[in-house]
């Protein structure tokens, strides 16, 4: 697959979003360089994270809650 076929929102990706990427998107459009590089980072460290929190669970079979019970009545 070539890397002009693969979209912003393609799950075959493995190159980070650039910046010309971000602002295709109307919400994104008029953002600082520096805006869509904390984004950027943002979106690396969420994907990251859930990446983590998945490998986790298939690794040990079990449920990981990122929430507790007790979190979630706090917030509401």
């Amino acid at each position: 697959m070539s890397s002009e076929n693969i979209k912003v929102n393609s799950l075959g990706r493995t190159q980070d979003i650039t910046p010309e990427e971000v602002r295709q998107f109307e919400r994104f459009k008029d953002y600082t360089d520096e805006q869509v590089q904390e984004l950027i980072e943002t979106i690396k460290a969420y994907t990251h994270f859930i990446y983590n929190v998945c490998y986790r669970q298939n690794k040990s079979g079990k449920v990981i809650a990122i929430i507790n019970e007790s979190e979630k009545l706090k917030a509401a």
